[in-house]
């Protein structure tokens, strides 16, 4: 029995890989030749009733076809001759019949049921989005390449969707970049500000500290409308060109002490800067670099008690700009996540909203540097930015 148990497996097996048209043309041949035989026995089992009847009146079957009127016959003699004849005359429609049924439906059970199923359960996973259904079925005919074929189609639409997910998440990003990062400029501008509009009338300021003002005022607004006009063109932070320049460091150093004049008009907090350059110039992308220390700037000033240190140093062909503060300093997990996007144990109070660090690793990294972060041995907390600069 196991013998024959296999061999039937692997028939079924056979006739599971063949087209559907070999399939059908097979199962209408068996049915044709299991409609014949049956056809046959049916032919000789009526006519074997018959010959008994003929017999049992001394009747040759050959030499009198209508026996009724050649001698009276008893009631049941007439039943089988009657019925054997209708047997005989419409058993070939009945068998044909019966064939078409039991082919259609084992065609249709071992053919067409599983994948059919498997499709229909498919696209209802797909209407609900989801796509977690593999729509797999081994099988060698067409409905098999149907089911291989939805199920690349369910793949490419989970690739399109993790494309269409990365293509939103980087617009968020640069979205909540933008909002992030033309903060620090219209702080600037509103310090400054501030202090026109409060000594100003009262003639405390001389003509030449107006004009002082009034021109740091203009380039800031000129740093933000050439960040909108970067931005405009580019749908990714990672998108965002570095465009070296040879520069001097006493330059940048100057644009970041103004910056910082105009952030801190308003707030008690000591804000040094240390500069440990050995150099005068180098080729750098000075507003990437101010970008980057406006951001963490912006996040020191958010957390520190009343003291922050700017230090920059240059080794290696890298400049290295360190933001310390005397706050609480990070913790285990923020020390792990917190360049993540959108992460910050402050999220969503006073502005922060846990992108600006992703914001300064990602411009970092594409000025051939990076982000660290790390605890001050006196406490708080210090961020070391580093980019690569060109000494030519």
């Amino acid at each position: 029995m196991d013998w024959i148990d296999e061999q039937l497996l692997k028939l079924k097996e056979k006739i599971k890989a063949q087209s559907l048209r070999k399939t059908m043309s097979l199962y209408i041949c068996i049915a044709i030749i299991a409609v014949i035989v049956l056809y046959i026995s049916t032919t000789v089992f009526c006519d074997g009733w018959k010959e008994l009847v003929y017999a049992k009146y001394s009747l040759d079957i050959k030499s009198y076809t209508n026996i009724e009127s050649l001698v009276k016959l008893e009631l049941i003699d007439k039943v089988i001759l009657y019925g054997s004849s209708i047997i005989k005359e419409y058993s070939i429609v009945i068998y044909s019949i019966i064939a078409i049924i039991i082919t259609s439906n084992m065609f249709y059970k071992n053919k067409i049921k599983v994948p059919i199923d498997i499709l229909k359960e498919e696209a209802k996973k797909i209407s609900r989005n989801d796509l977690s259904f593999s729509c797999a079925y081994n099988s060698g005919d067409e409905l098999g390449e149907i089911c291989e074929a939805f199920d690349k189609m369910r793949i490419q639409l989970i690739v399109n969707n993790e494309n269409m997910w990365s293509i939103m998440e980087g617009q968020r990003q640069l979205n909540s970049a933008f909002a992030h990062d033309i903060r620090t400029p219209l702080t600037v501008i509103q310090g400054y500000t501030e202090i026109l509009l409060k000594y100003y009338p009262q003639g405390k300021i001389t003509e030449e500290k107006l004009l002082e003002n009034l021109t740091l005022i203009q380039s800031q607004l000129t740093r933000l409308k050439n960040f909108s006009e970067t931005m405009k063109d580019i749908q990714d932070i990672g998108e965002i060109e570095v465009n070296q320049k040879l520069t001097e460091f006493n330059l940048l150093e100057k644009n970041i002490k103004e910056n910082i004049d105009g952030i801190t008009q308003s707030k008690d907090i000591e804000i040094n800067i240390y500069n440990k350059l050995k150099k005068d110039k180098g080729y750098f992308d000075e507003s990437i670099i101010l970008q980057v220390v406006d951001n963490l700037l912006s996040n020191a000033l958010s957390f520190t008690k009343d003291k922050i240190d700017i230090i920059s140093e240059w080794e290696n062909d890298v400049l290295y700009i360190y933001i310390r503060d005397n706050g609480k300093g990070f913790s285990k997990k923020e020390l792990y996540f917190a360049s993540n996007p959108y992460y910050s144990s402050r999220a969503g109070i006073d502005g922060h909203f846990g992108i600006g660090l992703t914001i300064c690793k990602s411009l970092c990294e594409k000025h051939g540097g990076k982000l660290s972060l790390n605890n001050s041995t006196n406490g708080g907390a210090i961020i070391c930015a580093s980019f690569f600069v060109d000494k030519k």
